[in-house]
């Protein structure tokens, strides 16, 4: 095809210093006469996370406008369904629908002039309630172990089945012995045969969609045989997305990711050359004019190594920062299969939502409600460095000042209207919920059950975009970016993204 297209890659989580330290995302790096404008810092919104940041970007405006407020957020929902909803990715997904946006975007004004759009992983691009672009998302569920009751038949073949719940729906697994091998299987996909100690990946089906995890026999008796499943995996296609992007090898990796931090079961979800393969399936079938692709790999491993890679002895330091760097090289070869699939005419633009930074505190802000016993009607909900107090009816005065004393107990200060205001947020309106508050740096918010505070070593964003670490970065590439100076801030690159494209095929870019 002869048209230039337009391709969007956010690197989620990524920092201006590594992109420049390693030369990342510059398609210069491979075809001279495409070189990348610098990376620069950009920075993000309050809260400076995933949901709000991608809105922000696809919109031009701030919370205060768009509406998503938080990764988390709720529309005055009973306590109730609040506390039933809370945990389940599914039903917490929301925030990261196009129909949570309360104001147009990117994708509308695409649409206005005749661009066909489609997306891979990019928040606010897909709804469950409504018809729109060809896109994909992707949630997963933690790892777990499974023991699978073995029996054996009047013909000597030991076989049995367990069962377990992804996304609310539940899933069969079938084992049967074959010599030292165990073949294991679902109802839909191709079945595994493996020794003990050998791990493959399991690809099969839910109502909702694709599930992937690694699957590995970890221990067998002659009446049993435990399994390690490892993270999982769902891919939800939208907007029509054609079948034959959810074929091939899954996105669920293999292995535990990040072992410089060896706390944690999770294994990267999906992997960066699946998202890229993924991309490249969409534009093979769909050919859209505007591609919109996130990579979250990067924010992953610096959420599990943060902490190590700026906090631990110098050989851990050394082990979480090569392994940090690593996801991102891998991000960059899958945006280079892209960039190339695309062509030299293509304009490219690179930019991450939010920075990150090291954490050791947690705090937990329902601890203080169940203290008070306002726990069954009340419930704080929300990002890592912004909760809303969400009830079925606002709390009385002696309640609030209790609350507000607890919390300040914690360093939980909040966040009155001029505040609000300040930080771009809204000001009233059933997603604030009754209050709104805020923890410092190098804290964050949890949400479940536990004490009200907890020592860790993690790292996380959110935090005010005063914060430069909680910049993120942009560059840009081709032919409609020359000239063009780069935004400061996330709010202003909806307006450049509009430049590119109008600078190619004409008309105004406002």
């Amino acid at each position: 095809m002869n048209r230039p297209r337009l391709v969007v890659c956010c690197v989620d989580g990524g920092v201006a210093p590594v992109v420049r330290e390693h030369g990342l995302f510059d398609p210069g790096r491979w075809s001279p006469t495409r070189a990348a404008t610098p990376a620069t810092p950009l920075t993000s919104v309050f809260p400076s996370s995933t949901a709000p940041a991608h809105a922000s970007f696809l919109t031009g405006a701030h919370p205060e406008r768009h509406g998503v407020v938080g990764n988390r957020f709720w529309s005055g929902e009973p306590v109730a369904e609040v506390l039933r909803r809370r945990a389940d990715p599914v039903e917490t997904l929301h925030p990261y629908e196009r129909t949570s946006l309360l104001t147009g975007s990117l994708l509308d004004w695409f649409a206005e002039r005749g661009a066909s759009v489609a997306a891979v992983h990019f928040p606010q691009t897909f709804s469950r309630s409504e018809p729109g672009i060809p896109a994909l998302h992707c949630l997963y569920a933690p790892a777990r172990r499974l023991v699978v009751p073995l029996t054996t038949s009047a013909d000597g073949v030991r076989a049995g089945s367990t069962g377990t719940t992804y996304f609310q729906h539940p899933l069969r697994l079938d084992v049967r012995a074959e010599g030292d091998r165990f073949r294991v299987s679902a109802a839909h996909g191709p079945a595994l045969r493996l020794d003990v100690g050998a791990t493959g990946r399991l690809d099969t089906t839910n109502p909702l969609g694709r599930l992937s995890f690694a699957l590995t026999p970890v221990r067998a008796e002659s009446d049993r045989v435990e399994l390690a499943v490892g993270t999982c995996v769902l891919v939800l296609p939208f907007g029509g997305l054609a079948p034959g992007v959810l074929g091939g090898p899954g996105p669920a990796s293999l292995d535990v990711s990040y072992p410089a931090n060896p706390d944690h079961d999770f294994h990267e979800s999906p992997r960066a050359d699946w998202v890229a393969r993924a991309a490249l399936e969409v534009l093979e079938r769909h050919d859209p004019d505007v591609l919109l692709v996130r990579f979250n790999q990067a924010d992953h491993a610096q959420e599990f190594l943060g902490w190590h890679a700026t906090r631990a002895d110098p050989a851990t330091r050394s082990s979480a920062r090569g392994q940090i760097t690593d996801a991102y090289h891998q991000i960059d070869a899958g945006a280079r299969l892209i960039a190339e699939a695309v062509g030299p005419d293509a304009d490219l633009v690179f930019f991450s939502d939010h920075g990150i930074d090291w954490v050791e505190t947690h705090l937990r802000p329902n601890a203080v409600l169940d203290a008070l016993g306002l726990a069954d009607r009340l419930v704080f909900q929300g990002d890592s460095n912004c909760a809303f107090l969400y009830g079925d009816a606002p709390p009385q005065p002696g309640e609030l000042a209790a609350i507000t004393s607890g919390l300040a107990e914690l360093g939980v200060g909040v966040l009155d209207a001029d505040a609000l205001r300040a930080w771009r947020l809204p000001v009233g309106g059933p997603r604030i919920g009754h209050l709104v508050v805020t923890c410092g740096a190098h804290t964050e918010f949890q949400y479940g059950d536990g004490p009200a505070t907890g020592a860790v070593r993690s790292a996380s964003h959110g935090h005010l975009p005063t914060d430069p670490a909680m910049s993120g970065f942009f560059r840009m590439s081709g032919p409609g970016a020359a000239g063009l100076a780069p935004p400061e801030h996330l709010v202003d690159a909806a307006s450049v993204v509009r430049a590119i494209w109008c600078a190619r095929r004409g008309g105004d870019p406002t």
